[in-house]
């Protein structure tokens, strides 16, 4: 039985310790790592199990050292290393392994971890403040360092020089989470050497997969810069679907199921069985909704590929594709203003020739009255124009789905009269909408090269794109069966909700559907709260029961009196999440309904001496130390440890005409409160709502007490 070869499995915190061994100790836990694989099993000597501490683990002896472990038929998981002192079982003593006074004194202090990883999840949640702005609980309170920081200390983990001016100024924990002019990774591996990591949480780290025990020698030389995720066997499957099948396949899931990393690794996949070099490198098209999934996706996949099959790919947003579409043929046109756009809605309105009776007139003045100039354009363009609805007759019988408002079919005639002279007046300015831009893409693109040129496309995040622009997408497909779609209605912020059905004719999925459940990314406490605010606002009731990997503090809603109050209770949240995360301020984000507001918190928390930049979605960069303050709208595909959502103080989101009916607004708030959800969603550890005191709009209700913190600042 002992001698069953097993897959290595290893955690980011085990990197840090590999790196921060010396040389000659490495070898050592190389050849006790490759023992494991092939007898993991206790022998009450040199393995035993740690059945009082959380979680169960296992420990080796390597020496001086103490290697972490659990194991199963198909895996041995590697936590983390120690060395032999003191602290060594403080999570979970083990009396006849515990060191003598006399051996306490001969060994080195505790020691924690290098890092150069994300760090991942949470301790046992820590009690919530009963008021906004209290001095922070004991068990999050400032720390004094352990020990001071040192020249010889910074040298000893190999801290760069220009680091360290700054660094030996540090005195506390506090200085050393805020200290802005020094890279987050320099400050993990100071806060994991200072105040280590428990066991538990290492635990529920990521896993990553160790296919050679060399490449951990590879790793100290600094020769192989990272390693590869671990897909859960759900993931794996749709990740390696065959290519030869009935047509696309479409995997589903909620926020943080691992829907955007399946399709990052489909794309290797991909390159894997797609035909060799006798017929030509591959052609791989990756595309998302927006710039800023863009970037992250780029430099994922960079990381997943070598320089060779990386060039094979193009990573794109579909309107990028469709531009590049009718920049070929010479036919591009400019994006028509907001403003513009509603001033030639209002003129076809008033050009619309009276009908032949007064009831006709009547009827015509009554639907106009009850739907509204912005419900009316947002027909135009999400319904008729992003769906290419060719005809009366068509529109007649299209299902709206997403549409709260129903039409009548003399009120659809009505609207697509208004839409004829609509499209009329647009077309004399010689420019057009993204809609319209996108429809034209997508009739054009057989005329160009582009048509048929890609070996396979994958389409992320596909519930935000138009049905236009999905059936461009799908045409520059060679087959079918190539075609990988992930979606969430539920995640749609700006889409058309439309049905699948609504663009059968080119996705024909033919049972290749799937849905992924477990929630890789957020906490059961975050998902589930956000579940429940958005109950009123869900596109789809599909009922799927949720799994999860990690817990932690119950999300809080704070009623705030102004926007002085609300920078410091972001301050205090974030100082505070920090410290009960073991985190920087690189992993803090602020999202906001608008750039005003985005900008208004960005210089409040510099004022209160937190770096913080505001960032729109063409210069995100998730590198960049300090908080990131973006809006709602492209925060969405990404994730952050810490979140808040704030800057509803003295705003006027959302933005309901005056005249709006009451089903008009109902849709305007229903797909707000899915924009708000998307923002929760965002959040993997903590998270932090900030509301006005005094608010009238239901898209800060619905906050139940049996999910959310909710205080009021008195």
């Amino acid at each position: 039985m002992g001698a069953q070869q097993r897959q290595t499995l290893i955690k980011p915190a085990f990197l840090q310790d590999i790196n921060r061994l010396p040389a000659r100790d490495v070898r050592q836990i190389m050849e006790k790592v490759t023992l494991l694989t092939r007898d993991p099993y206790v022998d009450n000597r040199a393995k035993k199990h740690l059945i009082h501490c959380p979680g169960k683990p296992l420990r080796l002896r390597s020496g001086d050292y103490r290697i972490f472990y659990s194991f199963n038929q198909q895996y041995v998981y590697i936590y983390k290393i120690d060395r032999r002192n003191e602290s060594t079982y403080k999570e979970c003593p083990e009396p006849d392994d515990m060191p003598s006074i006399d051996e306490i004194e001969d060994l080195e202090p505790a020691r924690g971890r290098m890092t150069s990883f994300p760090p991942p999840m949470p301790p046992t949640p820590s009690p919530i403040p009963s008021r906004p702005l209290p001095a922070p609980p004991s068990q999050t309170a400032n720390r004094p360092l352990p020990e001071p920081i040192t020249t010889a200390l910074l040298n000893r983990l190999h801290i760069p020089a220009t680091y360290h001016r700054s660094l030996l100024q540090v005195k506390d924990e506090d200085a050393l989470l805020t200290c802005s002019d020094v890279d987050d990774k320099v400050l993990l591996q100071l806060l994991d050497y200072l105040f280590g990591r428990p066991l538990l949480q290492v635990m529920q780290q990521p896993d990553l997969i160790l296919n050679d025990v060399d490449d951990l020698q590879r790793y100290k030389d600094g020769d192989l810069l990272a390693f590869l995720l671990k897909l859960s066997p759900d993931q794996e499957k749709y990740v390696n679907w065959p290519l030869h099948a009935n047509g696309p396949a479409l995997v589903k899931g909620g926020p943080g199921t691992g829907k955007s990393t399946v399709a990052l690794y489909r794309v290797r996949s991909l390159l894997q069985k797609l035909p060799g070099p006798a017929r030509g490198a591959p052609r791989i098209l990756f595309t998302t909704y927006t710039n800023a999934l863009i970037k992250s996706s780029e430099q994922l996949l960079q990381q997943l590929l070598d320089d060779a099959t990386f060039s094979c790919v193009r990573v794109y947003t579909a309107d990028t594709v469709a531009e590049d579409i009718l920049r070929y043929l010479g036919q591009e046109k400019e994006l028509i203003s907001s403003d513009d756009l509603n001033a030639l809605l209002r003129q076809a309105i008033a050009e619309m020739p009276l009908e032949a009776t007064l009831l006709q007139q009547k009827v015509r003045l009554q639907t106009l009255k009850r739907i509204g100039h912005e419900y009316l354009l947002q027909e135009i363009n999400s319904i008729l124009v992003a769906r290419q609805v060719d005809s009366l007759e068509a529109y007649q019988h299209i299902s709206r789905v997403g549409r709260k408002l129903p039409l009548t079919a003399s009120q659809r005639t009505i609207v697509w009269r208004i839409y004829e002279r609509w499209r009329e007046l647009l077309q004399v300015t010689g420019k057009e909408t993204w809609q319209q831009r996108r429809a034209r893409a997508e009739t054009l693109v057989a005329q160009t090269p582009f048509f048929a040129s890609y070996d396979a496309v994958v389409i992320d995040e596909a519930q935000d794109l138009d049905p236009s622009a999905l059936r461009m997408l799908v045409k520059l497909c060679k087959s079918p069966d190539r075609i990988f779609v992930t979606a969430d209605a539920n995640q749609s912020i700006y889409g058309s909700g439309f049905n699948w059905a609504d663009v059968h004719e080119d996705l024909r999925f033919r049972g290749r559907t799937s849905i992924l459940r477990t929630n890789y990314r957020s906490t059961r406490q975050i998902d589930e709260a956000a579940q429940s605010y958005l109950t009123s606002g869900e596109l789809e009731s599909e009922a799927v029961e949720s799994q999860y990997i990690n817990d932690g503090p119950r999300p809080r809603v704070l009623a705030v009196q102004n926007r002085a109050h609300e920078a410091q209770l972001l301050a205090h949240f974030f100082k505070s999440a920090l410290r009960s995360q073991g985190l920087t301020l690189g992993s803090c984000a602020v999202l906001c309904p608008n750039k005003l507001a985005g900008r208004r918190i960005a210089t409040a928390l510099k004022g209160l001496n937190l770096q913080a930049t505001y960032m729109t979605g063409r210069d995100l960069d998730l590198a960049s130390p300090g908080i990131k303050v973006l809006t709602l709208n492209v925060s969405k595909g990404l994730e952050f440890p810490i979140v808040a959502l704030a800057g509803f103080i003295s705003s006027d989101y959302p933005a309901i005409p005056a005249e709006a009916s009451p089903d008009e607004r109902s849709e305007i708030l229903a797909r707000e409160r899915r924009t708000m959800f998307v923002g929760m969603t965002r959040a993997m550890r903590e998270l932090l709502i900030v509301v006005p005191v005094a608010y009238d709009t239901p898209l800060l209700q619905g906050f139940e007490p049996a999910y959310w913190n909710f205080e009021r600042e008195l």
